[in-house]
């Protein structure tokens, strides 16, 4: 359907950026207005009011990619009119640009048949959320899900067309580990940075009308999660984990898992009970932590997940894989996943007792991968983040998340403010 690709990867790479550059591949444009479009908005006023709810804060660093942080507030819908209305360009030119790489790859049939079959497993709220953010940046919906399916086509092996590389890693130390005893958690997200979402980075705060508000750490035009942290004192990281049988797409993608699991957790055992009984797709490893726990019921939990198992993994115990032949060694109040395990282990085992977060940043050059275009320290606790990532126009060893300079984020203060 796709066709095998294996051998055309230099073929593609130069069609994606002939393509990209002279425009010769197309992306559907919205020709409708927005209040014939919406159900919710049909003049000026309520658009307004919808609008009132929000706020941007824009971070002119070029050094952080001139991050951008949005509060959103209301409705799913409302949240993403607002991101889309407050970020168009932005969203836009994401949109646009990974698009424009997915139908070189597969026409427009094949992308609107992968939606279709996550789509009965998406929650309400993320469908809504796509269909706000669609109205408000002026692009069609079938566009906004094709963009929301690229992740999970990216780790269906059977499917996999765009040339991912690798998997990515998290790390979680507490208790004995760390310099001050408080919890950390480290996620490296390893993917396809000549993608170039990371160029416009987005923090977007959820505050729903019902459940836990959250913060994801996300690019403009992207509602899913990779890396996030609700008001709960927990976080929430993830990893792929090689092509089993048996892999699906009719199923929950990870990243509106994540947005459920934010949305609906208060505490690990809720993550628990959501990840075993959602309808899952391809081979992850989730990382989530609770700094609320106490030591008895577990401070974090390493899931392996994919279509028919689940093992889970708490703190102090050896991390093994009997399909895979593999077992890592267990370190005191730590939990470790990831593409480098031996540099990770060794990495922990020479920091132990004097974690914090400039280590972690700097065990980050350590493990991160080719494609590291992303990078959060977690400090669940007091609800802070530091997030890095890839140069905007490198893509060389020193344009890598992990050598960027680092951006903090205190979610604490958002929750109060």
């Amino acid at each position: 359907m796709w066709g095998d690709m294996k051998y055309k990867a230099a073929i593609i790479l130069g069609t994606f950026l002939i393509g990209t550059i002279c425009g010769c591949v197309t992306v559907p444009r919205n020709e409708l207005p927005l209040y014939q479009r919406s159900m919710v908005i049909n003049n000026k006023a309520i658009e307004d009011q919808i609008l009132s709810k929000a706020s941007l804060v824009e971070v002119a660093d070029p050094d952080v990619n001139n991050i951008k942080i949005l509060y959103l507030n209301g409705t799913p819908y409302e949240m993403g009119f607002q991101h889309g209305r407050l970020l168009t360009d932005d969203v836009q030119a994401n949109i646009h640009r990974v698009i424009r790489l997915a139908k070189i790859l597969g026409t427009e049939d094949i992308l609107d048949e992968t939606y279709d079959l996550m789509a009965p497993y998406i929650p309400i709220e993320e469908k809504e959320e796509m269909r706000g953010l669609a109205h408000g940046a002026d692009i069609p919906l079938r566009v906004i899900h094709w963009f929301h399916a690229v992740p999970e086509i990216s780790e269906y092996g059977p499917k996999r067309r765009f040339l991912k590389q690798a998997s990515c890693s998290n790390v979680v130390t507490f208790g004995k580990s760390t310099a001050d005893g408080e919890m950390y958690h480290l996620r490296v997200l390893d993917w396809i940075r000549r993608m170039g979402v990371q160029r416009r980075p987005v923090i977007l705060v959820h505050r729903p009308d019902s459940g836990n508000t959250s913060v994801t750490f996300s690019f403009a035009g992207f509602i899913g999660c990779v890396s996030g942290m609700n008001e709960k004192q927990m976080s929430f990281g993830e990893m792929g984990y090689g092509d089993p049988p048996g892999e699906s797409l009719e199923g929950i993608p990870f990243v509106f898992l994540f947005r459920k699991l934010m949305r609906e957790a208060d505490t690990l055992d809720d993550a628990k009970e959501i990840v075993q009984n959602v309808r899952r797709t391809c081979s992850y490893i989730f990382m989530i932590t609770d700094a609320k726990a106490d030591d008895e019921s577990g401070k974090a939990l390493l899931f392996m997940t994919d279509r028919n198992r689940i093992k889970v993994f708490g703190e102090n115990t050896p991390l093994t894989d009997e399909r895979e032949g593999t077992e890592y060694p267990p370190i005191d109040d730590v939990i470790y996943g990831g593409a480098k395990m031996e540099e990770t282990y060794k990495a922990i085992s020479e920091y132990y007792g004097k974690i914090n977060t400039g280590v972690l940043m700097e065990i980050t050059r350590i493990i991160a991968l080719k494609g590291n275009m992303q990078n959060v320290v977690f400090k669940p606790g007091t609800l802070e983040a530091w997030v890095s990532h890839a140069a905007n126009n490198t893509r060389d060893e020193e344009g890598k998340a992990c050598n960027q300079k680092w951006f903090y984020f205190n979610f604490g203060d958002a929750l109060r403010n």
